[in-house]
């Protein structure tokens, strides 16, 4: 029986919409999948794809496996080094370019540089562990974070609200998830492993890489290569991004608490790294950090944090974590105070159980300010939030209070009308977009006007459409409405 999270998950990110591997990837995943399967044959799919072949042979011959001779041919690749280092090696590059580069806040090239390098850095952990799945740790570090592109192509215009939830209060990219979707990447990541068809364990670790405790069996390979991850990941965080006193902090604080102090040095790590990535980077078209000198990065880190202490560094981190969860709990959108998208969802399901049920009708419909992007172009990203409040309090004063009124994404809004026939519904939508467009907004001095384009749908009850086709013909109106010319109301 699946889960209330299990089912957001599988409404945010369906099945048949989930990417496919290349058909590539998806040879070389059914042929190690076969018990008979020959090293030749691994070879052979990879000789069908030239490009590929090179850019294999070119890693192989990197210092990413310092091999003391050049390998020329594939065959000879696949013997020397094993299936497992050329399987995952060529669908990492199947993976870099399987997600279309939508137009959205976030930064392909560092979530792929950050990617590949957790990778590397989880494979030389287990190297320096004695562990033997050395090769599936690459992978696991590279894809553990899958699900945050999912979600930032599926739905950009929401996942825009957890980039500014991430950059306004430093917030960990899952906890602004759970509060924007009900939902975060850890479970978007997990179930597409699983679409994939790859190993169980592989989700499991995927589905629990910031909360390894939650894998309750200490001694399973399953818990510590989990925290082998978490830990690459915040090696990840440290090479490549900021806050790195808090992170090195972190860093020395997983590697007690793993219990792994004794047979890891960090500074030995860093610079298996540094040695093993750069070569990479070039080859997976990504931005070289040869620039950086990572053990001195790390030396002045840890100068940095010499006052402080591990007890204040696990004071910060619950706090943090007590702070997450309370704002996974929150349905308001900090900006506006209107209801935020995840609460918006949640009273869309209800009002449709509820026609359902009492055989009554209500209206759904999608607001867009038109031309948004000339307020901020013009008066500056501030003025645009202030109007973006001030149009909030005049929707919410100017409705009843049973119905509902939602930020859904940037200047986008959702409105829920209970129990209103089609045709009032739509006139008291058109009267207020009427009256929006007559009032002025008041900013240092300036006074700013905007109008609306509305597209509205009915939820009735008998054969109910679904939460997602409902919000689908109501984007449709509303498409419909800009295009006749904006500032109107259209019905789907």
């Amino acid at each position: 029986m699946m889960s209330e999270v299990d089912n957001i998950v599988e409404t945010m990110c369906p099945l048949d919409e989930l990417p496919a591997l290349p058909s590539v990837a998806t040879k070389i995943l059914e042929k190690i999948r076969e018990p008979d399967a020959s090293m030749h044959q691994l070879a052979g799919i990879l000789a069908t794809d030239p490009p590929l072949s090179v850019k294999v042979l070119s890693v192989v011959n990197s210092s990413f496996f310092g091999l003391p001779k050049k390998i020329t041919n594939l065959p000879h690749a696949v013997n020397l080094l094993g299936e497992d280092s050329l399987k995952y090696i060529a669908l990492s590059f199947s993976l870099i370019h399987l997600f279309d580069r939508k137009e959205n806040l976030l930064d392909y090239s560092l979530f792929w540089k950050s990617s590949l390098t957790s990778a590397v850095v989880s494979r030389i952990l287990c190297t320096e562990l004695d562990w033997t799945d050395c090769e599936d740790m690459y992978f696991l570090g590279l894809v553990h974070n899958i699900g945050i592109l999912m979600l930032a192509q599926s739905h950009p215009r929401q996942y825009a609200l957890v980039m500014d939830k991430v950059r306004e209060r430093n917030a960990e990219f899952y906890a602004a998830e759970n509060e924007v979707f009900g939902c975060n990447h850890m479970q978007v990541g997990a179930m597409l492993a699983k679409q994939w068809g790859l190993p169980e364990s592989f989700s499991l670790r995927i589905a629990n890489h910031h909360h390894p405790d939650r894998i309750s069996d200490t001694n399973s390979p399953d818990r510590s290569r989990t925290e082998v991850l978490r830990l690459a990941f915040e090696i990840s965080r440290f090479l490549n991004g900021n806050n790195k006193t808090f992170r090195l902090s972190r860093i020395e604080e997983f590697i007690k608490q793993y219990e792994i102090d004794d047979r890891v040095d960090l500074e030995s790590v860093i610079e298996k790294v540094t040695a093993q990535i750069e070569p990479l980077l070039p080859l997976f078209n990504l931005e070289s950090s040869t620039n950086i000198d990572c053990l001195k990065l790390l030396e002045d880190s840890k100068r940095e944090m010499f006052d402080l202490s591990f007890r204040l560094s696990r004071k910060v981190r619950e706090q943090q974590e007590s702070i997450e969860n309370l704002s996974m709990q929150a349905t308001r959108d900090s900006l506006t105070g209107l209801w935020n998208y995840r609460g918006f969802q949640e009273a869309l399901d209800s009002e449709i159980a509820s026609v359902e049920r009492h055989n009554h009708t209500s209206v759904l419909a999608l607001v867009d300010l038109d031309a948004f992007k000339t307020v901020n172009d013009m008066h500056g990203h501030l003025a645009g939030d202030h109007v973006l409040k001030t149009v909030s309090d005049y929707f919410r004063d100017n409705i009843r209070k049973s119905d509902l009124v939602a930020r859904y994404g940037g200047e986008e809004f959702v409105f829920i009308l209970r129990v209103t026939e089609a045709e009032n519904g739509f006139k008291r939508l058109d009267r207020l977009r009427e009256k929006l467009a007559g009032l002025e907004v008041e900013y240092h001095g300036e006074k700013i006007s905007v109008t609306m384009s509305v597209g509205l749908t009915l939820i009735g009850p008998g054969n109910p459409a679904t939460g997602r086709e409902l919000i689908r013909r109501a984007d449709n109106a509303m498409y419909h409405a800009k295009k006749a010319g904006r500032n109107r109301t259209v019905r789907a």
